[in-house]
């Protein structure tokens, strides 16, 4: 059973936040990690995420801006700009009969994706 542990030092001004850093460890049944290229255009396609039925740890990054979809989401979803950064860590994104994370490249550019997904 892969164990996932982060650490997240935060400062404002060089000075860093109340409560910081905060260490967290979370134990999954099975981890997959994934860098790939997706082309512009062609809608949202399902993050490979292996075999995750649920999904209780992301962490997701790419070199263009995106936009994710979680949980069977159908409406907006979140914008994420090139070179930034999500993280989620012991949530629950099931995903029932649909998929847990969607992804869509609308940047005109083909996107480099890489990140983690960690859960059951």
């Amino acid at each position: 059973m892969p164990t996932l542990e982060i650490s997240i030092a935060a400062r404002l001004d060089g000075v860093l936040l109340a409560g910081f850093p905060k260490i967290r460890r979370l134990a999954c049944d099975e981890a997959q990690t994934f860098e790939y290229e997706r082309a512009t255009g062609g809608g949202y396609i399902a993050l490979p995420t292996g075999e995750l039925a649920e999904v209780q740890a992301l962490i997701l990054s790419a070199d263009q801006q995106v936009t994710l979809r979680l949980d069977a989401q159908s409406d907006a979803g979140i914008v994420i700009n090139a070179g930034g950064l999500v993280l989620l860590f012991d949530v629950d994104i099931d995903s029932g009969v649909a998929t847990n994370a969607t992804v869509d490249n609308g940047s005109g550019s083909t996107a480099v994706i890489e990140g983690l997904a960690c859960g059951t």
